[in-house]
């Protein structure tokens, strides 16, 4: 008679190692292949948008083309018309000119309203006695149509760079003023018992806490103050002494070149655009920790 042993049969080793090795080369190859069709997924999902783009692009630079075959040029000229007079402008140096002389009024216009807007809206912040006292001039400026100014400045300053100066100066200003004093609100909600904690005073505290917390609301003002103060320097050549951007716009509207007016505005928008990217880049080279909060995230995702 045969005995049937009922002890379990204990695996070798080897039969363990070659399971498990098994087992994980399978598990490692799943998970490859999923990472592969995820992320083939996702690249997908970022091509379509950028190929929308250019897509659209190029029906309306087409449809833009097509209007020269039953529009005048006087009407609307045409996107090879445009380029060979921005080319013309370019070569004769006329359009270099514009530019360069545009950009310094702008940039001393952007330059001394960041710096005194700041300033202002730092210490109406941290003073709260100056803060209810100039909180309604900083209302009233702010409301105010920054058009209207124009032949206030002619009549004060005359004609000329200086005239065009103060008038951008002023449209920043209260931008600057009014985004840095939102910060300084929020902050002093925020930090207000942070640096007592550590035993600072007043003014340490506004250089060590809220003005470092206080920049990603200076560069949404900067960016705002930076596209009004443009539309600033086209008005200013235009009104105040026929010079820069705006004065050759305003000479080729009133003589109907299309095709070079067209060109200078082009110009004038691809300067902005330069512009801006130039602030995004050093908001994120140099304070990488404002894209690093919720509202960077969603910024970063919008684009």
């Amino acid at each position: 008679m045969t005995t049937l042993s009922s002890a379990p049969q204990t695996p070798s080793v080897g039969s363990l190692g070659s399971a498990s090795g098994s087992g994980q080369s399978g598990s490692g190859g799943g998970t490859a292949s999923g990472r592969t069709k995820i992320k083939s997924v996702s690249e997908a999902k970022n091509w379509r948008p950028r190929a929308y783009r250019y897509i659209a692009i190029l029906v309306v630079l087409g449809a833009w083309q097509a209007t020269g075959a039953f529009l005048a040029p006087v009407f609307l000229s045409t996107p090879t018309r445009s380029i060979a007079a921005f080319y013309d402008l370019v070569v004769n140096g006329t359009l270099p000119k514009a530019v360069a002389s545009s950009l310094l009024i702008l940039a001393m216009g952007i330059v001394c309203s960041g710096f005194f807007g700041i300033t202002l809206g730092t210490i109406m912040g941290r003073i709260q006695f100056l803060e209810r006292a100039l909180d309604p001039l900083v209302t009233f400026g702010n409301a105010t149509p920054s058009i209207a100014l124009l032949p206030l400045m002619e009549v004060w300053f005359g004609q000329g760079k200086l005239s065009a100066v103060i008038f951008i100066f002023i449209i920043g200003f209260w931008q600057m003023v009014v985004n840095t004093l939102a910060g300084m609100r929020v902050v002093r909600i925020g930090y207000r018992d942070v640096g007592v904690a550590f035993g600072m005073s007043k003014w340490e505290q506004t250089f060590r806490i809220y003005l470092p917390a206080t920049q990603p609301f200076i560069f949404a003002g900067a960016r705002i103050a930076l596209a009004q103060c443009t539309v600033g320097m086209i008005l200013a050549g235009q009104e105040l002494g026929q010079g820069g951007l705006g004065g050759i716009v305003n000479t080729y509207g009133t003589y109907f070149q299309t095709d070079n007016l067209i060109a200078t505005i082009g110009t004038t928008c691809a300067l902005a655009l330069a512009m801006f990217t130039s602030l995004r880049l050093l908001q994120d080279t140099k304070f990488r920790w404002i894209r690093a909060t919720s509202a960077g995230r969603r910024g970063a995702n919008s684009r």
